[in-house]
């Protein structure tokens, strides 16, 4: 597959343990679909190491492409991003996967998320606010700590702006001062959502939360023609 170069635009310490890198890609043959992964290979220790990381943005951002990736001690592409800095250059790919959402797909979609595992639902999560007005999307959003939650000051203002975009967050630990869901997300807490009979359900995070997931589902009377998935082992 054609690599394309790719500068790093920005860093951010978007949670204790999760960077968000803003991409500079100008290449024209750049492009991806709102959930997709990307490839990136950067040079270590004289060898080309490659890893695939889902892509947080909204293709209708231009120029520009984000990714959050969570620390690791012992993946060498992660471990060398944690280490770049602003102006570094790597190599991309376009994007890869068939865990995507476009608008002829449906009216009504929820898109529940555990941890890091949330990256490709944001895409897809942006790309309905900023461009679909047309569709409803709920993000379902399960972290371990508050501290861990995504850009959450842009969440919670989009899901105020927007009312076509809504947001539910859960966190599974006891945390002081979180006055909002606490707990793993279950069959009732699906439920309770009411999402009309011809929603789709996206869900991606570890194998045994989107097992999980995919049972309350069905439990729910939900068609598996209806459920896409993608687990991060």
């Amino acid at each position: 597959m054609q690599l394309i170069s790719a500068r790093i635009a920005r860093i951010t310490q978007a949670t204790p343990t999760i960077k968000a890198f803003e991409l500079e890609v100008t290449d024209p043959g750049f492009k991806y679909l709102p959930g997709q992964w990307i490839e990136v290979s950067v040079e270590i220790d004289g060898e080309i190491k490659t890893s695939g990381y889902s892509v947080t943005t909204s293709p209708s951002q231009r120029g520009s492409v984000g990714l959050a990736i969570k620390s690791s001690s012992t993946h060498p592409v992660t471990r060398w991003l944690h280490q770049a800095k602003k102006g570094d250059t790597l190599k991309i790919t376009r994007g890869q996967g068939p865990f995507v959402f476009v608008p002829d797909m449906g009216e009504d979609i929820v898109l529940i998320g555990g941890g890091v595992g949330v990256t490709p639902l944001l895409s897809i999560w942006r790309y309905v606010r900023d461009a679909c007005p047309e569709t409803h999307a709920t993000l379902y959003y399960s972290v371990s700590h508050p501290d861990e939650i995504l850009f959450r000051d842009e969440l919670e203002q989009s899901a105020r702006k927007y009312t076509h975009v809504s947001l539910e967050i859960t966190v599974t630990q006891t945390c002081k001062g979180w006055q909002g869901q606490t707990g793993r997300i279950n069959k009732h807490k699906i439920a309770a959502l009411n999402a009309p009979p011809n929603t789709l359900f996206y869900l991606c995070g570890p194998p045994g939360m989107v097992d999980d997931m995919v049972q309350f589902l069905r439990e729910l009377g939900v068609p598996a023609s209806r459920i896409i998935f993608e687990k991060w082992w």
